[in-house]
């Protein structure tokens, strides 16, 4: 996913969380503050998994080129 995909996601899931609501016209400064921290969170995990995914893609490279490669047989 590009950056500006992510953001995307995220906005759009937060849009759906505010308005999903059946109060989002009557939000205390504490409910919206609430729903700031859950999309702060939503954004980290999100980042993180996509981190975490991309870390395990390059192992996954790096052992198969490594199964690949001719091994010195000689002793």
């Amino acid at each position: 996913m590009t950056p500006e995909e992510i953001i995307n996601d995220i906005n759009a899931m937060n849009r759906e969380a505010l308005y999903g609501r059946d109060d989002f016209h009557n939000l205390t400064h504490e409910d919206v503050l609430a729903l700031m921290d859950a999309a702060a969170m939503q954004g980290f995990r999100m980042g993180s998994n996509l981190a975490l995914s991309m870390v395990k893609g390059a192992l996954l490279v790096q052992l198969t080129r490594n199964a690949d490669a001719p091994r010195d047989t000689a002793v």
